[in-house]
């Protein structure tokens, strides 16, 4: 059986091979969802790489730079209109001060509300320490597909999330705790996607490899107990959904 892939969360742009990564990733024809952190490193990305069939930049706005980089976000929705794939956005409240939980929630709020008007968008987000205000703010009636990535919340918000109809993106370091394995464990079969959010995770550090996906996946089945060919062909179901 020929392997379909697919990578709904990586940071193609913070590499210093990129070039050499986007040719692994045509080689492989693995449909790749490149985040960026800023919109000014959106439109850097968009002009030096462009787009590839198999490649989409999506534009974002991370919480964890917005206080950092405020001027950025009157850019951000300049550009929100006509970007159908929008990451990395959200909120984190790990290590934060008041102010910047009231600006990255006003941020996140407009966001969504914009997102919502649009509609047909396609969103990857950051929810750490803040499941409980991210899952209040999108609801569930979102005019879109929304993506939480590498989620680490509590199993209450988990069921809120999974009742919302939320898609899940899973990479191979939440497959390396117990946590991450009951999450996963509680995930619906059809709401499961993967990411590698490279450069961020212990096998992509150094460099990217389509490889990383195959272990994913087999992770995936040994928890979910499938054979992974099943599992490549549930996962290409769910990308193909989440496209539509």
């Amino acid at each position: 059986m020929k392997k379909f892939y697919f990578d709904v969360h990586m940071h193609l742009d913070l590499y210093k091979d990129t070039k050499n990564i986007i040719n692994h990733i045509l080689q492989y024809k693995s449909y790749t969802i490149a985040v960026t952190n800023l919109p000014y490193l959106y439109d850097r990305a968009m002009k030096k790489y462009g787009e590839h069939k198999y490649i989409r930049f999506a534009l974002g706005l991370h919480p964890e730079l917005i206080e950092q980089y405020p001027e950025q976000i009157p850019l951000f929705f300049d550009r929100l209109e006509n970007c159908r794939y929008i990451g990395e956005i959200g909120l984190d409240f790990s290590k934060t001060t008041s102010r910047s939980k009231l600006l990255q929630t006003d941020t996140f709020e407009k966001i969504i509300r914009a997102c919502n008007k649009y509609g047909n968008k396609i969103l990857s987000i950051h929810s750490r320490k803040a499941e409980k205000e991210v899952i209040d703010i999108i609801g569930a009636e979102f005019n879109g597909k929304i993506i939480l990535h590498w989620y680490s919340g509590n199993m209450s918000e988990l069921n809120r999330a999974i009742k919302n109809n939320y898609y899940f993106s899973i990479n191979g370091d939440m497959l390396t705790t117990k946590k991450g394995r009951d999450i996963v464990n509680k995930i619906p079969l059809d709401r499961i996607l993967i990411e590698s959010d490279a450069p961020f995770t212990k096998d992509t550090r150094n460099t990217y490899s389509i490889m990383y996906i195959e272990n994913i996946v087999s992770e995936l089945s040994y928890v979910k107990k499938l054979e992974k060919n099943e599992m490549f062909n549930i996962l290409k179901g769910n990308f193909i959904r989440l496209l539509k």
